[in-house]
């Protein structure tokens, strides 16, 4: 299906958002699920929602390849394709939750922040980057919960990444889940801390994706026989770790 750009917005350097007008109004996302997007004469590419307004979807683009750098030279008027929801979202309940993001892994976090106030549920995120200039979103978190920012350069609030400012400050919040998003050595992290700290994580895990819906197999997670774009991207922690194997130690260090 067709669907109209109304608004782009530049995040930073490397970001933007793109909001969507569907031809026909889409399903609301879960947090986690992503939609697949065709620019004429380029690839199909998979998006995370990072918004969600009805008859408006955004999704935040960072430009890392040549459909992405595309995708940020799109306007107001412009018709991409459009496929979705896709893919295994989080079922949200009513509690607190302690969201852990990591460069453009913060966007997906955001949407899912907005889907916690909408039923009812806090949050607190914490947004990570490698410098000032890279942080992504921090005001729009503000205004929907609690936020913690770090910067790997420490320009910008806490020095060092977003997992060492979830050991330091994680003790003494208030939570009863954990999200998290972003490179995978951060979700490696995370979800074993959390496994061995018999704590409930969920993980927005990716890996490189062609086809969105479970045919060409090209995104196996790990040593495992699960595909993101099915069985994902939203895994618990124990099967997330479970599926990258021993292989990866290398990145718990």
């Amino acid at each position: 299906m067709a669907a109209k750009v109304v608004k782009v917005i530049k995040e930073n350097r490397l970001v933007c958002s793109i909001y969507l007008e569907p031809e026909v109004k889409i399903a609301r996302p879960k947090p986690g699920q992503f939609l697949m997007i065709w620019v004429p004469e380029y690839e199909e590419v998979p998006m995370s929602v990072s918004g969600y307004y009805g008859d408006i979807v955004r999704i935040t683009v960072a430009a890392v390849g040549e459909t992405t750098k595309r995708l940020h030279q799109v306007h107001v008027g412009e018709y991409l394709g459009i496929k979705g929801p896709l893919g295994n979202g989080l079922e949200l309940k009513n509690i607190k939750y302690l969201l852990v993001g990591g460069g453009y892994g913060v966007a997906p976090l955001i949407y899912a922040m907005q889907e916690i106030r909408r039923i009812g549920g806090k949050s607190t995120i914490i947004i990570g980057a490698r410098t000032k200039e890279q942080l992504l979103m921090v005001d729009e978190a503000k205004k929907i919960g609690n936020v913690f920012v770090s910067t790997d350069d420490g320009s910008y609030g806490y020095e060092g990444t977003a997992y060492d400012l979830f050991i330091d400050v994680g003790d003494n919040l208030d939570y009863d889940e954990v999200l998290v998003c972003g490179p995978k050595p951060l979700l490696i992290k995370v979800a074993k801390y959390c496994v061995e700290k018999n704590v409930k994580c969920w993980v927005f895990a990716e890996e490189y994706m062609k086809c969105g819906i479970g045919l060409c197999g090209s995104c196996v997670l790990g040593m495992s026989s699960i595909l993101i774009c099915r069985e994902g991207p939203v895994l618990d922690a124990e099967t997330f770790v479970s599926a990258i194997g021993i292989h990866n130690d290398f990145y718990f260090s």
